[in-house]
């Protein structure tokens, strides 16, 4: 699983730097045109799904299925969303609240597979701790304006980015015993 991951860091980068840049994007434009979220979501689940998928398919063996059914699920929302932007509103906000939350999930199960093989496993847990408390805090406020759940989207994108770079680094530079 290391070595597969250590060919493949920089799909792992990419999806970071991709994160952060639409955190970036969420915060300087709080108060667009939802349908600016509900576009930006799209490409960023598109994409995302295509990375997972991506690296699912180039020989990640522990976690294959959960990758594969994460990227799927990336994929399939963001095209749904990408082809009717306006009835997606209220199932956007409830996907990006689960996805968060298995999203989370399925970092922290990794990253106890991985405690064996790497240091520094922390990272890998505190993605997924954010993206269950994300999950759930946005779960609990559905009904709230679309410009703080964008805000703290972007919070969370940026966050969720940097550790996902972070990382890609850890894996890429790591010397096995």
């Amino acid at each position: 699983m290391l070595e597969t991951l250590q060919k493949n860091w920089w799909l792992i980068a990419v999806r970071g730097v991709l994160a952060v840049i639409f955190g970036i994007l969420a915060l300087a434009s709080p108060y667009i045109v939802i349908f600016s979220l509900i576009t930006f979501f799209a490409f960023f689940a598109v994409l995302s799904g295509f990375f997972i998928l991506t690296l699912a398919f180039l020989g990640e063996t522990d976690n294959k299925g959960l990758r594969i059914i994460e990227g799927l699920i990336f994929l399939g929302a963001g095209i749904v969303v990408l082809l009717n932007p306006v009835s997606a509103l209220g199932g956007i906000m409830i996907f990006i609240a689960a996805w968060a939350i298995l999203s989370g999930f399925i970092h922290i199960i990794g990253a106890i597979k991985m405690r064996k093989v790497i240091t520094n496993e922390w990272l890998m847990i505190l993605n997924g701790v954010i993206s269950i408390v994300f999950g759930i805090l946005l779960a609990g406020n559905l009904i709230q304006g679309a410009g703080v759940m964008l805000m703290v989207f972007g919070a969370f994108a940026i966050l969720s980015g940097i550790f996902s770079i972070m990382l890609s680094f850890r894996i890429k530079t790591y010397k096995s015993n």
